[in-house]
């Protein structure tokens, strides 16, 4: 069972000292007898847009900037819960409206130049949230009404409406809680493109070096206040070919690879050494253009089409026409659970027993739909071959479901996407009649924080679907200060909704591995957390 990030207490101030007893997370450690030494390399399929400044990363650039950025806060890798990083303390008030930081004081940025203050966090917050950001926390950061700097170590971010998880927004033990903290001083005077060629913040890892779709570089900061990284350098490099990965890794190129669960008896034959991160995402095929009221919408795509019954019976062959089993043993290497419930995991108090209960195999039925639908001889469907951060097997997720809907007459074309080149689509909602695999990570412990994210009219990007209903879910839960009545909205309101709309097809929840190198010892990662992370903790493999 994943941890749950529980945020019913962040009503009462006495996260004060909840937050005191969770601060031996990231306390300051003293410095390591022995100084950094040798080269970590990693290798992963995508490094997402490979941009530097806050209101240009969408958000899955989380796996190649953690190692650099920090936030506010982060959570506790044994309960779940929030924890101190940035911000030594905070309080919440006004039934979630007001939220108070404390910042750690001391805390200095790379560049030599001063220490972060509430003025660096006032200017990164207001920078998310600008017109044009890229971000896709923008719409979130858009709502506070109010910053005040209280001292230089304290501010305090005001909203008019109460929100209960702005916690999990700037948290860096969440994937893509890109609310990393900037300098101001440097933003301003090095301006987007002297930043960007020469990004500085106040993590463990300083920037060494860029290069596009190659490698990326860091070196570690000795004496950090959280941790002195056990490597001197920290390499990135981009390579797209899983079976090239898994080479590079046993001639020692590199020293971890980010691979897919199909993987890991071939890992373990050769005798390399495997690192499971269980229930971190959660694997289904978008269906694009399910976005009515934009400019963008395409009535003619058979899924997304203004008769809404016929539209559904088309969404319900494409998941009658897929072996949800099968893709979880082959393709994802068993490393999962085949469900149903949309954007929940096994363990998750909202996912009931019905809920969680796929679509079953039934191709023969699926044809049957799509003739009832106006589509006996099928249709054309573009499916996007697109690998992300973090998961990299997607195409190949992509791949086996194109040749199951080609079974009940469905024409797939295949077209291969890098995720940096198709971010624009899905900023823009360009993508109608596009299908493609997607694994959502844990952005957030409650399923409607991700629509909030990708699944919402008002959102930044479209990665889910758009509709009214689901906006009303998103809106009531969003103020919702009790814990147990938004189980029970998700439970018993928005997940049977999601079952019955049936916004794309559903595979289910998935585990993630890594290969590992005889150089890398011991690593401890946050339980839930899809993404590489806490690379200043990985120790050295005893000799």
């Amino acid at each position: 069972m994943r941890p749950r990030l529980s945020i019913a207490p962040l009503l009462v101030t006495a996260l004060l000292c909840a937050a005191i007893a969770t601060s031996i997370v990231t306390a300051p450690r003293a410095a390591r007898a022995q100084a950094p030494s040798g080269t970590l390399t990693v290798a992963v399929a995508t490094f997402g847009n490979e941009r530097w400044l806050p209101h240009l990363y969408v958000g899955a650039e989380d796996v190649v900037l953690k190692p650099m950025y920090e936030n506010l806060l982060t959570r506790d890798p044994k309960t779940g819960d929030l924890a101190p990083m940035l911000a030594e303390r905070w309080k919440v008030a006004d039934g979630g409206r007001t939220w108070t930081f404390y910042l750690r004081k001391g805390v200095q940025f790379h560049d030599g130049r001063g220490e972060m203050t509430a003025e660096d966090v006032r200017f990164t917050f207001a920078t998310l949230a600008k017109d044009g950001s890229a971000n896709s926390l923008a719409p979130e950061f858009r709502l506070i009404k109010s910053m005040e700097v209280e001292n230089p170590y304290t501010l305090t971010v005001r909203f008019e409406k109460p929100f209960v998880a702005f916690g999990n927004k700037v948290n860096q033990g969440l994937f893509a809680s890109v609310a990393f903290i900037q300098s101001k001083r440097h933003m301003e005077s090095a301006k987007d493109d002297g930043a960007e060629r020469h990004p500085v913040a106040t993590g463990p890892w300083k920037f060494v070096e860029h290069v596009r779709g190659d490698r990326i570089v860091y070196e570690a900061v000795e004496n950090h206040w959280r941790a002195t990284p056990h490597f001197k350098r920290l390499v990135f490099l981009k390579v797209p070919e899983p079976s090239t990965r898994m080479a590079m890794l046993r001639a020692g190129s590199v020293d971890v690879i980010e691979i897919g669960g199909e993987y890991a008896d071939e890992l373990k034959k050769v005798g390399v050494r495997t690192l499971l991160m269980p229930n971190v995402s959660w694997v289904y095929i978008i269906l694009g253009g399910q976005w009515p009221t934009k400019a963008t919408y395409d009535p003619k795509v058979p899924w997304a089409q203004a008769d809404a019954e016929r539209a559904r019976k088309v969404r319900v062959a494409l998941n009658l026409a897929v072996d949800k089993q099968a893709i979880m043993q082959r393709v994802l290497g068993g490393l999962g659970t085949a469900l149903g419930s949309w954007l929940m995991y096994p363990a998750d108090p909202w996912a009931s027993d019905a809920l969680k209960k796929p679509y079953p195999y039934d191709p023969a039925k699926a044809k049957a739909l799509l003739a009832e639908a106006g589509y006996p001889s099928g249709f054309d469907v573009t499916m996007n071959l697109t690998p992300w951060p973090g998961r990299g097997f997607l195409p190949d997720v992509g791949e086996a479901v194109a040749t199951y809907w080609e079974k009940v007459g469905i024409r797939v074309k295949r077209r291969p996407v890098d995720r940096a080149v198709f971010a624009s689509d899905f900023r823009a909602r360009a993508y109608s009649g596009v299908a493609l695999a997607y694994a959502s990570p844990l952005v957030a412990p409650e399923p409607w924080e991700v629509l909030y994210r990708a699944g919402y009219t008002k959102a930044a990007l479209c990665l889910f679907v758009e509709h009214p209903k689901l906006d009303e879910y998103v809106d009531r839960l969003a103020v919702q200060p009790s814990y147990q009545e938004r189980v029970r909205i998700m439970r018993d309101e928005m997940g049977p909704w999601l079952t019955d709309y049936v916004p794309g097809v559903a595979i289910g929840s998935a585990h993630s591995i890594a290969g590992l190198g005889p150089k890398v010892g011991e690593w401890p990662l946050i339980p839930g957390h899809m993404g590489f992370h806490n690379w200043e903790y990985v120790s050295r493999a005893a000799r």
